[in-house]
């Protein structure tokens, strides 16, 4: 499931400024977010804490990382639509890597 970077159990992982967005932006909504993540996390699904998703190419360097081990970016992170769903594709198959997952490019 593709869940929000900085909602639910990954409210601070995306950094200071990311913070400050996803309240300005998302506002309100946090909460239904974070709600939809622990259902799907009970459930047994694993839920990708998906940074700012943009139109872009293919990441040669995608990847996934467990939500412990995100370092806390200065700035905002962004990932392409088509690495975003490279990489849900790539755990839907492999289903390895288990829940709270962050994507990386």
């Amino acid at each position: 499931m593709a869940g929000a970077l900085g909602s639910g159990v990954s409210s601070r992982s995306g950094g200071l400024i990311y913070t400050g967005v996803m309240r300005m932006f998302v506002g309100s909504e946090l909460r239904e977010k974070a709600e939809a993540d622990e259902i799907a996390l009970k459930a047994g699904a694993t839920v990708f804490h998906a940074p700012d998703v943009t139109d872009g190419p293919l990441s040669s360097t995608r990847r996934v990382v467990p939500l412990a081990d995100l370092r806390r970016p200065l700035l905002p992170p962004r990932i392409s639509r088509i690495t975003l769903a490279s990489l849900l594709l790539d755990e839907a198959e492999s289903g390895k890597q288990g829940n709270g997952i962050v994507p990386l490019a």
